[in-house]
């Protein structure tokens, strides 16, 4: 097989959009690392995946990782720098979603004014700071290749420009993330040493998996190809920008 295209780390991989973004960016050629939390379904996605794409795929294999544990994030670290040379693409997919859903009106289950903090706490851990210690860890080893691509996994929910109601604690997360996302591109475009290094997040839309349930408008494939597509820019592309269906949305 051909020598793969870079290195990529994919978060929460072992189903939906993840599995979906691994399967992709292996297809293309990348060395995928599939992370995941639970090793007995992250090695059987793994396994699935392969007999898949066949051999003309790019290798993929399972790292561990949860990430709100900063002690695994930093093996993850470690096992891209010795093993495999660094890290060229993260995307920052792992979510979850803890809120009540909506009724069969349409409206919100739960509401702000009664929302648990416990649970907001719990989301913010895994749907923001989750992502953001992980670029942390990664982007010095793009720094010091000069070139990386980041993608956070973000929502419509958390567009201030069309804020709705309920699930509260993962629109602030995801509305977190957003900003996240602009403020690590303001900081590498000033950097001239990291021009290279584009960071965007997304929106796959209402998709048809564990999360968005089965009536769903779209499919694992649309839900992943912005994703996909933002990790694999060219140089030149553009950073710090909210998109979905490869087309850039308002904040």
């Amino acid at each position: 097989m051909a020598k793969a295209l870079g290195v990529a780390v994919v978060t929460g991989g072992n189903r939906g959009i993840g599995r979906e973004i691994c399967r992709q960016l292996a297809g293309q050629g990348f060395h995928v690392v599939l992370t995941a939390r639970d090793p007995a379904k992250g090695k059987e996605a793994v396994k699935a995946l392969k007999g898949e794409l066949g051999p003309k795929a790019g290798p993929i294999e399972f790292f561990r990782l949860d990430v709100t544990d900063a002690k695994r994030i930093r093996a993850l670290a470690r096992h891209l720098e010795s093993k495999l040379g660094g890290c060229d693409l993260l995307v920052n997919n792992a979510g979850i979603y803890l809120e009540g859903g909506y009724d069969a009106k349409g409206s919100p289950i739960d509401s702000i004014q009664s929302e648990p903090m416990s649970k907001v706490r719990e989301t913010m851990e895994t749907n923001l700071y989750g992502p953001l210690q992980l670029i942390q860890a990664i982007l010095p080893m793009m720094k010091r290749r000069k070139h990386g691509r980041i993608v956070n996994v973000s929502s419509g929910s958390g567009q201030l420009e069309d804020m709705g109601v309920g699930e509260a604690g993962y629109r602030i997360a995801k509305t977190g993330l957003n900003a996240v996302t602009a403020i690590f591109a303001a900081e590498l475009k000033a950097d001239p040493k990291a021009k290279d290094i584009l960071v965007n997040c997304m929106c796959p839309g209402w998709v048809k998996s564990d999360m968005g349930g089965p009536y769903a408008t779209r499919s694992l494939a649309e839900g992943a190809d912005t994703a996909v597509w933002l990790a694999t820019l060219p140089k030149g592309g553009p950073s710090g920008g909210f998109f979905r269906d490869r087309k850039r949305i308002p904040w």
